[in-house]
Formats: structure tokens, sequence, C-alpha cells
């Protein structure tokens, strides 16, 4: 039976987990119609909280998240935002493209987690976890949002004063907000009622269970089989060795 605890497998799991939420975030940005290089973030978001509930699982939440920071500061890089560039150089852009993303994931699961516990009168494990997912969805949307624009005044505000300097830029706020507002509708609607589908379609090609748990009970069992065994064959040399002294012994008084 394969550990998917290994490290090889965890290596190659999260490197495709970032190569993904990277090429979705590249998809948003080829397929966005708004005539600046500020492009809606349906996919990603879809992909990133996906990932997020996918194997039930605190460090591939946090992990989706941080992926979804880092690419989101890689893309600043290429297209050339300037939105981050009117406001801040880009040595802060990690401090708002990053922590973000990394809160909403972490708290989209742990909104999920805790709806697990509210929900066990719902008998049906499929409308279960759809409630749920939905339910942490949106909240893990709405944390980004708020996120993105706090991280955006906090590295403003660090930047001045660092600098000694301020920073004219009611102008980009004003148009950071009627972005976000024009995006919210389509990225919330998609993410909301997508996500729950997408997870649960891909937990049962990968044979995760319904609730995602099936690799980490498999792995729990190798631990446990590994264990039986390395103690059985302890068990079996202590036996050899007593046998062994038995006849030395016997051996000796003759």
């Amino acid at each position: 039976m394969v550990n998917n605890n290994s490290k090889a497998f965890q290596v190659a799991k999260y490197a495709v987990m970032f190569a993904i939420i990277f090429v979705a975030m590249m998809i948003d940005k080829a397929i966005s119609v708004i005539p600046i290089p500020f492009s809606m973030a349906v996919c990603v978001l879809l992909v990133t909280l996906s990932f997020c509930f996918l194997e039930n699982k605190w460090s591939t939440a946090v992990l989706s998240g941080l992926f979804f920071g880092v690419a989101s500061f890689i893309k600043e890089f290429i297209w050339g935002s300037p939105l981050l560039g009117a406001v801040l150089p880009p040595v802060y852009w990690p401090f708002v493209t990053i922590p973000s993303r990394v809160l909403m994931t972490t708290v989209a699961f742990g909104v999920y987690r805790l709806m697990l516990k509210f929900t066990t009168a719902i008998k049906n494990g499929k409308h279960r976890q759809i409630c749920c997912m939905v339910v942490a969805a949106f909240v893990g949307l709405v944390v980004n949002t708020l996120g993105f624009i706090s991280s955006i005044y906090a590295a403003k505000t660090v930047y001045m004063a660092i600098e000694h300097t301020t920073v004219e830029n009611k102008g980009v706020f004003a148009l950071i907000y009627g972005i976000l507002l024009t995006n919210i509708l389509p990225e919330y609607l998609v993410s909301m009622s997508c996500v729950s589908f997408i997870v649960l379609g891909v937990r049962k090609g990968l044979k995760l269970g319904i609730e995602g748990n099936n690799w980490k009970d498999a792995d729990e069992q190798v631990n446990i089989t590994t264990d039986e065994q390395t103690s059985e064959v302890l068990a079996v040399d202590a036996s050899d060795e007593n046998n062994l002294s038995i006849t030395d012994q016997t051996k000796d008084g003759e």
C-alpha cells in the first residue's frame, strides 16, 4: 500500500497544486474583459477553495492559500498591475498578496470544520458537505476581500512611516473599490455554487471518501500495520535470542 504521507508524494502533490492554481490565475487574466491590468479571480478562487476543502486537512488548506498568494505576487511582476504599483513599491507586494490569501483559506477551512459539527443532524452526507462548503466558501471570500483591502492600507501606512512620505492614492483606491464591487458578484456566485461539486467529484475520483478522509485513514492503517510488524519481528528476535541462550546453557551443563 502506498503511503500518501511520504515526502516524495507530498512534494509532488503540492507542486501540482501550485501549478494548477497558477494556471487558473493565468486563465483568469486571459479571459478578463476589464480593459485594465486587473482581472477577475473567478477561476483561481474556485480552484484555491477546492484545494482548501479537498483533503479535509489543515496543512493543505493553509498551503492552498499560500500558493494563491505567491501566484498573485508573481503575476504582479508579469503584468505590472498599476493598482499595487501606484500605491507601494514591489518590496511591499508580498505583504499584500500573501497574508490575505492565507487568512482566506485558513478561516474558510475553520468554518468548514465548525459547520461539520453543527450539521450532524443532516443525515445525507452529500447534502451536509454541500451546505458546509457553501457557507465556508462565502466566509472565506469575504475574508479575502476585506483582508486584501486591509493589507493595502497597512502596507501603505508602514511604507509612509518608514519613508517619511505621503502617497496620493485617492483615485487608485476608488478604482480598487470599483473593481472589487464589480468582480464580487461573479467571483462569489461561481465559487459558492461550484466548489462543493468539484470537491465531491474529485474526492470520488481519488477515492478520498465523502468527507475526504480516506487517505488519512489509509496512512494511519499503514503506520499501525508497520508498527505491528516491527513488534512481531522484535518479539521473534527476542525469542530466538532466548532459545539460543537456553541451548548454550544446556551445552555448558553437559
